[in-house]
This record gives C-alpha cells, sequence and structure tokens, in this order.
C-alpha cells in the first residue's frame, strides 16, 4: 500500500508491504521518502507470527498516517 502527501511543494510517499517469510512469520516493511529522491530515506522491517497479526499492525500503520496528512494512492 502506498500513501501519499504533499507538504512545502514537494511530495513525501509511505509505502508499506507484508511479506510471508520462509520460517513461517510475516515480515512488514514500512519505507518512506521524498517521492524526488532515488533512494527512500528509510526502511523499517517487523516481524508478526501471523497473517492476521500484520494486518492489524498495517491497518494501524495506514490510519496513523491518514490522520498524518497521507493520503492513500494504490
Amino acid at each position: 500500500m502506498i500513501l501519499f502527501k504533499s507538504s512545502n511543494a514537494k511530495m513525501y510517499y509511505y509505502k508499506v508491504n507484508i511479506y510471508k517469510t520462509l520460517f513461517g512469520d510475516f515480515l512488514i516493511q514500512k519505507e518512506y521518502g521524498a517521492a524526488q529522491n532515488l533512494k527512500p530515506t528509510n526502511v523499517i522491517k517487523e516481524y508478526a507470527d501471523s497473517k492476521k497479526e500484520a494486518m492489524f499492525k498495517l491497518i494501524d500503520i495506514v490510519v496513523d498516517k491518514k490522520d498524518l496528512g497521507y493520503l492513500k494512492a494504490s
């Protein structure tokens, strides 16, 4: 899921992805930065034991970011 925010004539993005690992748990990868930069500002990785837990974390992240002014793009 990709979220965008426009501020001070710059476009910022926040991308959240969920991946299933080889060990049966789930990786939640958060990436954010300015859209015009080639590399992200930061990439944060978290793990969840189940898909349900990973989805709840994803929803929490998206709700928090929407409160900060980000809008869903995909």
